[in-house]
């Protein structure tokens, strides 16, 4: 079994390209699950993901890098019992620190083959969330195997260009790649980056 952790600021557009993600698993033949974390206890995301087709267990009232640590083990041990998937696609809370769940999956998850962590930045919202949550987007970039500036077409050229810079600055070695969820450009490689 192979997990995807797709992490990012409240608003970066996670659940969107989730749902690009997985219908390009589900394209290529691969079973899949997907864990919704989030912080209160009444899911919005849950259920427009399961209206869309796709499996979903939802883990409410906290965040699954700190106070949710065992339900998320538990979650992951019952998603592979129950759908026995190629991939289980995890999107936590925006305030998660995809380090925190890398860790916690590693050391209590031996039936997990790769983890890998797909970061999105908001192209409109990036200065103004660097300024006020910097140890947060910072942390959430660091953890990243993948970058995608997302949004790149509500920006223009000059403040994409800014962003980039400043995101690969942090992203140390992940690739950033710059798309757009809604209109779908950059997506393919987006898919082909984190597949």
């Amino acid at each position: 079994m192979n997990v995807l952790c797709i992490a990012g600021f409240l608003g970066s557009g996670k659940t969107t390209v989730l749902l690009e993600v997985a219908r390009a698993m589900v394209e290529r033949g691969e079973r899949l699950a997907i864990i919704e974390n989030e912080i209160g206890e009444v899911g919005v995301d849950g259920g427009y993901v399961r209206e869309q087709g796709l499996p979903v267990q939802e883990l409410f009232g906290g965040c699954i890098c700190c106070t949710l640590q065992v339900g998320l083990v538990e979650t992951l041990r019952a998603v592979e019992s129950r759908y026995e998937p190629d991939w289980v696609i995890i999107e936590p809370t925006g305030l998660a620190a995809p380090g925190d769940i890398l860790g916690l999956v590693v050391d209590n998850c031996p039936h997990v083959d790769t983890i890998r962590v797909l970061t999105l930045v908001d192209a409109p919202r990036w200065e103004m969330l660097l300024e006020v949550v910097e140890p947060l987007v910072t942390a959430q970039l660091e953890s990243a195997d993948v970058v995608a500036v997302n949004k790149v077409d509500e920006v223009d050229a000059d403040t994409l260009a800014a962003v980039l810079e400043s995101v690969r600055t942090l992203a140390g070695a992940a690739p950033v790649l710059a798309v757009s969820a809604t209109s779908g450009a950059g997506m393919k490689r987006l898919r082909g980056a984190v597949l």
